[in-house]
């Protein structure tokens, strides 16, 4: 009989393997340009109370713990000499779980915008400034966390006879969620309804 003990081993690992769910991360993303010196509320809900918030996308991306995830938020815009330049947000991540079932994450964000443009007589120029944002932090399941690197400058405007930058804030939430999907879960056999009752896979009847 000892050589059942292996054999029983092994179908109860089998078991607990297949009854186990998987867990994925799911990653919210929400993309804001807000005036320079705005004071930033730290849940994103709490946004759209503030003044001169233009919300540019809330994408949502799910990822297995430890691998890596992109979010896109770019336009194309026409550069000097026909070819074409992505403006925009471009956020990578990678979400880990922790022992305590909170969600650590590290990635970096770049910010590429248009900083200024000018067509003459016989040059025309397409200025374009890129940020990078590299970030690392741990949070628990169902809470969101603020990216916020600061004001960027845009543009210049004299005012008294002084140079004064004119900026915009980019504001990025990131809201983080497990999802555990449970496998090895009993399933009845599917109905069908244009089924006949003399068919064979109608049920026999004991007498």
């Amino acid at each position: 009989m000892k050589f059942l003990r292996p054999l029983v081993a092994s179908l109860l690992l089998a078991i607990t393997a297949n009854c186990t769910g998987a867990t994925s991360i799911q990653i919210t993303a929400k993309f804001a340009d807000v005036p320079a010196g705005t004071d930033i509320p730290a849940k994103p809900e709490l946004l759209a109370k503030a003044k001169g918030v233009d919300v540019l996308s809330s994408p949502i991306v799910t990822t297995n713990p430890g691998k890596s995830a992109t979010i896109e938020v770019t336009q194309n815009v026409a550069a000097p000499g026909g070819s074409e330049v992505p403006l925009g947000v471009s956020l990578s991540i990678t979400p880990t779980l922790t022992e305590k079932g909170n969600i650590a994450f590290s990635g970096k964000a770049t910010d590429r915008f248009k900083h200024g443009q000018h067509e003459g007589e016989s040059v025309t120029i397409l200025s374009c400034v890129a940020r990078e944002i590299y970030f690392k932090g741990t949070a628990p399941s169902g809470s969101s966390v603020l990216l916020n690197a600061g004001a960027a400058t845009s543009a210049a405007a004299k005012k008294d006879g002084a140079m004064q930058a004119k900026g915009r804030e980019l504001v990025i939430y990131l809201t983080f969620k497990t999802i555990t999907s449970e496998t090895g879960k009993k399933t009845g056999p599917k109905k069908n309804p244009g089924t006949r009752p003399n068919s064979t896979a109608k049920k026999k009847q004991s007498s």
